[in-house]
């Protein structure tokens, strides 16, 4: 009796296991989905989004004065932080600047 149920345990058994491994797959997927539908709620707010721009972009907003100071650690700015690229190694500024110099020419 026991030789013809010791399969089936085994099946269920492995099913079971398979079972938890996807609840747990999902359970990471879909807290994966909230994280990111948070990241997408702080884009609705206009704070968030001018931090950002000043992070990314070197925005700075009018009366303001942002110094850029190169040195051994890379790029920083007048706070001390480190900025982790030169601005002028990132791919966006060659179009960025060649689009301004097209503007003053014509």
């Amino acid at each position: 009796m026991i030789v013809l149920l010791a399969p089936s345990v085994s099946r269920y058994l492995q099913q079971q296991a398979e079972l938890d491994a996807l609840r747990a797959d999902i359970a990471r997927q879909q807290q994966e989905q909230a994280d990111y539908r948070s990241e997408l709620a702080r884009w609705d707010d206009p704070a968030f989004v001018r931090q950002q721009a000043r992070e990314r972009i070197f925005l700075v907003m009018p009366g303001e004065t942002r110094y850029l100071v190169k040195g051994a650690d890379g790029i920083e700015d007048s706070t001390g932080e480190g900025s982790a690229a030169d601005p002028a190694d990132l791919p966006w500024v060659d179009s960025l600047w060649s689009s301004v110099a097209r503007a003053a020419t014509d």
